[in-house]
């Protein structure tokens, strides 16, 4: 029995790959949806920005009206730190003309007005709304006093003097040329300053040597006929340390120009 002839062998195909057939990308609906124009969103920016200027500037009208309408005019000047110096002068000084808007008070050339006042340190100007100007001062603090051609003036801890009348206790500057550019009137304000309170009650005069190219010597005149070598500024603090036991003991010329040896002469 003869066997069918065998087919020719078919070339075998690569199988496909198994698994889920890939998806297409969708485009999404940004990409699809088609972008309008600039034009209109332009035209919305100018139209708020124009919405905006137009908002601030009615409002400034109106503050302005608000402010210039009487409602905020000045009607009163409040005065403080005052000790010596009356509210009158200061007041006379400052020269507020009420009636006028407050926004309109020149707060400048009124603190230079007040600060003219010789018995004036620092002045400070400002508006309490709706209708007060306010006038801050601080005066100065006398620590001695001084002869002037004019009479008995005050000097103050930076040694500008000023018109005044001494009180019980404050001691006389002896020498001429006082002011605050004054190396003596400097080295005396300074060596004041650094007295211990209990001593300083006691100063009646304070004198200075100067020489040139040397600091100023600085010698106290104290109650009962007393001195205290005070000697420059420099130690200070050792000196302040020293006079006060040492002016426990009789003598008449304490001094303590050398802190380290000091010495009194009966």
């Amino acid at each position: 029995m003869t066997r069918p002839a065998a087919r020719p062998t078919e070339p075998v195909r690569p199988s496909e790959p198994v698994g889920p057939r890939p998806q297409r990308r969708r485009p999404s609906p940004a990409a699809r949806t088609p972008r309008p124009s600039t034009g209109p969103y332009r035209r919305r920016r100018l139209i708020a920005a124009l919405v905006v200027v137009g908002i601030l500037v009615g409002i400034g009208f109106g503050v302005r009206a608000l402010l210039y309408s009487g409602l905020a005019d000045v009607q009163d000047v409040q005065i403080t730190g005052l000790a010596t110096i009356t509210s009158a002068d200061v007041r006379r000084a400052a020269a507020v003309t009420t009636g006028g808007p407050l926004a309109d008070v020149d707060t400048a050339a009124i603190a230079a007005r007040v600060a003219a006042l010789p018995s004036v340190a620092t002045v400070s100007v400002g508006r309490s709304w709706p209708h007060t100007v306010t006038v801050a001062v601080v005066e100065r603090v006398p620590v001695a006093s001084v002869a002037t051609p004019k009479g008995v003036a005050l000097v103050d801890a930076g040694g500008v003097v000023y018109p005044g009348t001494p009180g019980p206790g404050l001691p006389r500057l002896t020498f001429g040329a006082v002011g605050p550019d004054d190396p003596a009137t400097r080295a005396a304000v300074t060596a004041l300053a650094t007295l211990p309170e209990a001593v300083r009650k006691q100063v009646q005069t304070v004198s200075v040597a100067v020489t040139a190219g040397a600091p100023g010597q600085v010698t106290f005149g104290l109650t009962d006929d007393r001195q205290v070598l005070w000697g420059t500024v420099e130690r200070a603090a050792d000196k302040a340390a020293v006079i006060v036991p040492l002016l426990t003991e009789p003598g008449h010329v304490f001094d303590v120009t050398s802190p380290d040896l000091p010495t009194i002469r009966r």
